[in-house]
């Protein structure tokens, strides 16, 4: 049993490895938010998630007229299960439906008590008026 214990601490100390909180999970893409499949974001605090993007789709906010956040939906701590936009919260809120983690929209930080050590992972953005790169 004693043999067991620094292999099992082994494991459980790789999966909270702050260099997976970085892995880039998928790749980005453009988009012309003047089209009306993405109305949510022609206005500052507007959001919606993106599919086709990232491994399981991205959570865009508009932050300012020029300022965007772009934030991968597949967990970091389940990279198989998909972020959920909690309603309750208006859309400020995404939760894990498989580890109950809970994080920030805007800035993509756990929650306190979340199961997740790890922050979302974050795209850049670039908005030159009309199309948006997330990249």
């Amino acid at each position: 049993m004693k043999r067991l214990l620094p292999i099992v601490a082994v494991f459980l100390l790789a999966a909270c490895n702050p260099d997976r909180c970085d892995t880039p999970f998928g790749q980005g893409g453009t988009i012309d938010i003047t089209m009306p499949d993405f109305a949510p974001l022609s206005h500052v605090g507007g959001s919606m998630s993106v599919g086709g993007m990232g491994k399981m789709g991205v959570r865009i906010t508009r932050t300012s007229y020029s300022d965007f956040v772009a934030f991968e939906l597949a967990c970091p701590t389940d990279h198989d299960a998909c972020l959920e936009v909690d309603p309750e919260w208006g859309g400020s809120i995404l939760r894990c439906p498989v580890c109950s983690s809970q994080f920030n929209a805007l800035d993509g930080t756990p929650f306190s008590g979340a199961v997740s050590p790890c922050p979302l992972y974050q795209y850049n953005t670039v908005f030159d008026g009309q199309l948006l790169s997330v990249y």
